[in-house]
Order: structure tokens, then C-alpha cells, then sequence
């Protein structure tokens, strides 16, 4: 598949998925919604509608200009794996890279401001995924930058990875009523709402787990993956943010600089 079908794939991917997901938890909700239902999208996709033009204006065909310069000596450029080995090997790395990114928000105070603002949110549904806050973006294009310097990530590796990492941040944190079986066996590979909704508990022994973007090995690799409960009994939020008006759009942005 060429650069140019991966670069339509990409925003048609992100849409189709948004729309399907939206309807399946319209007919099979796991939580029932305690604010809007229509506010809480509106909301989330402002934030992800403003992040974009931030990222566009500042960013737009930065990454990709950088996987072009990496190619003469990032860290694929010395592995004899073949084009598809090196957008497997793409995949893969960067998705360890923002496992690894991922826990440092969590560990790092300052990281942590800015990533609270996700938490904060108390609905889960597929919107949450791109509730973000811009300084948490920025500081992760900056990584991705690095990281496609560092390990020489070809761009059709690049945007397979960002295609699979917004189709799976939709699909993890999606309201969806999937039966245990299926989840189960889903998770043997990839991160599913059973695993992630952890992730999003007000505990913070719950949230500091179950870092995982796409794939559940680097949870079970570096022992952080756990479901030490029912998923009836996760509290979604944060106890510091725990009333809607709390976490609105004017909250959600001073968010990281309150104490």
C-alpha cells in the first residue's frame, strides 16, 4: 500500500470507526451516561477538533519530512527485514515507545498534570479517545518526532501506526457491551474496554495499570497489566474531579496548571 492510500486511510479511518462505534453503544451500552449525552460528545470532540488545527499549523508534514531523514541511518535502516518487516518493526517499536510515554504520565508529576486532564473525564465512550489536553499532545508529537529519528521509521510504517493507534485508543475506551468470551480473547493481543476501563478508574492502584495503545504484551511483559475487579464496580474519573461541572471545557484546559 502506497503513502498516498495510507494518508486518505488515515482521517476515513479515524471518521468510520467514530460513527460505527457511536451507534453500537447507542443499542448496547455497558455504563448508563450521567450527564448528556450529547454534551459529553460535543465536548470531547471540540477538544479533539482544536488539538488538530494547533498540530496542523505547527507540525503539518514535520513527522513525515523527519521519516524521510531517518532513513539513511535510524536503527531499521541496519536491519535486513525487508519493507514489510520494517513496517511491522515500525508498529511494533512505536508502540513500546508510547507504552513506555504512557506510564511516564504517570509517573512523572509534571507528565501527570497534563494527562489528568484524559481522567478527568467521567463518561467513557469512544470520544473519550481524543480527549486530550494540547500540551500532552505536543509533548507526544516532540517524542514521536524522536523516536522516528532514532529508530529510522519508513513513513508508510509511520502512518500504519497512527492509523492502528487511533483505531484502537476508539475501540478501548468505546461504552461497548462486549461479551466476556470475546473480550477475553481479544485481549490475548490487543487492548479491549474490559482491560481499559481499568485504566480509567478513580483508584489510582487501578489507574496506574493496563498502559497498553494497541497491543496487551507490553502490560503482561513489564507486569502492569491487572483486572482486579468487576468491571460494575470501576468508578470512571478522578475523586479530585468527581461533579460534571468540573471537568468541563474551560476546566479541562487550567486543569494542568491547578494544584
Amino acid at each position: 500500500m502506497d503513502v498516498e492510500t495510507l494518508s486518505f486511510l488515515r482521517p476515513a479511518t479515524v471518521l468510520s470507526v467514530l460513527a460505527i462505534l457511536l451507534v453500537l453503544e447507542s443499542w448496547t451500552p455497558f455504563r448508563t451516561s450521567i450527564r448528556s449525552r450529547f454534551r459529553h460528545i460535543a465536548t470531547n470532540l471540540s477538544i479533539a477538533g482544536s488539538n488538530a488545527v494547533v498540530v496542523n499549523l505547527l507540525f503539518s508534514g514535520t513527522l513525515v519530512l523527519v521519516s524521510h531523514q531517518a532513513q539513511g541511518w535510524g536503527l531499521l535502516h541496519y536491519l535486513d527485514v525487508g519493507s514489510l518487516g520494517k513496517v511491522v518493526a515500525s508498529i511494533v517499536l512505536l508502540d513500546l515507545t508510547f507504552y513506555g510515554f504512557h506510564r511516564a504520565n504517570h509517573i512523572i508529576p509534571f507528565l501527570w498534570r497534563f494527562h489528568r486532564a484524559h481522567h478527568s473525564d467521567l463518561v467513557l465512550d469512544v470520544t473519550t479517545a481524543f480527549r486530550f489536553h494540547l500540551g500532552e499532545v505536543l509533548i507526544s508529537v516532540l517524542l514521536k518526532a524522536v523516536a522516528i529519528a532514532l529508530l529510522g521509521i519508513p513513513v508508510i510504517g509511520l502512518l500504519s501506526f497512527e492509523i492502528l493507534l487511533v483505531a484502537a485508543a476508539e475501540f478501548q475506551h468505546s461504552n461497548l457491551r462486549l461479551p466476556e468470551l470475546i473480550d477475553k480473547r481479544l485481549r490475548l493481543l490487543i487492548i479491549t474496554p474490559h482491560m481499559h476501563w481499568i485504566h480509567h478508574s478513580q483508584l489510582p492502584t487501578h489507574h496506574n495499570s493496563n498502559f497498553g495503545t494497541i497491543f496487551s504484551a507490553w502490560d503482561r511483559l513489564f507486569h502492569t497489566y491487572s483486572l482486579p475487579v468487576r468491571q460494575e464496580e470501576v468508578r470512571i474519573g478522578l475523586e479530585q474531579y468527581a461533579a460534571p461541572e468540573q471537568v468541563g471545557l474551560r476546566r479541562f484546559y487550567t486543569m494542568p496548571f491547578m494544584s
